[in-house]
């Protein structure tokens, strides 16, 4: 097998994708890792809508009761392209596969309300943080990864995303329009050792009514994608009562274009 390629939300301003091709045995498959959405097709079919790939109706989800639409999970998959069973594919609107998938992940509150610079109670500094606007046949999630500096092994937290529903949106780095989140941290428990650096987490919004506004509003101005950027705490003040510095993601777009 050849590695192609490995894409992270850093690198495509979306979850976690390793693609492999496995051609030099004949066949014409790809193995990946990703973020995907549980949904149901038109025909009401259990499918998986993996980030940035084809729907795909994996046995093992689409038989399981405890995957409910709406759900966001990490999906490990093979499609074999050149299976009887997708001989179809494109008339049936989606790929066979074999694999499994994690257990739903957990989903936070997103709000339309300002954020200001109060420390939370409990709140936790961020060293970085991406996301990505997912969507599958009828649900709409942003999947943002916060990055820690260091963090204790099992920590919990909680996560708030919020959007300011009155905000114009501003020109970032030659990017027009770009509409600003504020993502916040609060820990919940106490981890334990070891203390991981560097360490990630997955959070999960539900984001149809953002989806939905900023497409009404993008749309109006002519355009065929939105943008967003994330900002998220960095550092406080010397008595830790109000954020100093806030730090920001690179942009995200996500399309508003009609299919045709």
């Amino acid at each position: 097998m050849k590695k192609l390629k490995v894409l992270g939300l850093a690198a495509i301003a979306a979850g976690m994708v390793t693609l492999t091709s496995c051609l030099d045995s004949g066949g014409n498959k790809q193995t990946l890792q990703s973020y995907a959405i549980v949904d149901y097709s038109s025909t009401m079919r259990k499918l998986i809508y993996p980030l940035g790939y084809y729907p795909l109706y994996i046995p093992a989800v689409a038989n399981d009761v405890n995957y409910n639409p709406g759900d966001c999970v990490i999906a490990n998959y093979t499609v074999d392209f050149d299976s009887p069973d997708n001989a179809n594919a494109s008339t049936n609107g989606f790929y066979v596969a074999s694999g499994a998938a994690s257990s739903a992940l957990p989903k936070y509150n997103f709000s339309f309300s300002e954020s200001d610079s109060t420390a939370l109670e409990g709140e936790v500094l961020l060293s970085g943080a991406e996301s990505v606007l997912m969507m599958s046949a009828n649900y709409q999630r942003i999947i943002a990864e916060p990055i820690f500096e260091s963090i204790l092994t099992d920590q919990k937290n909680d996560y708030r995303l919020m959007f300011d529903y009155d905000q114009e949106p501003a020109t970032v780095n030659s990017t027009e329009r770009v509409y600003t989140l504020y993502l916040r941290c609060q820990k919940l428990t106490d981890g334990k050792a070891p203390t991981l650096s560097n360490a990630k987490d997955a959070a999960i919004f539900d984001a149809g009514q953002f989806y939905s506004t900023l497409k009404s509003r993008e749309s109006a101005a002519g355009k065929k994608v939105a943008s967003y950027q994330v900002k998220y705490a960095k550092s406080f003040n010397s008595d830790s009562t109000k954020v100093m510095t806030w730090g920001v993601s690179n942009i995200s777009q996500f399309s508003i274009a009609e299919s045709e």
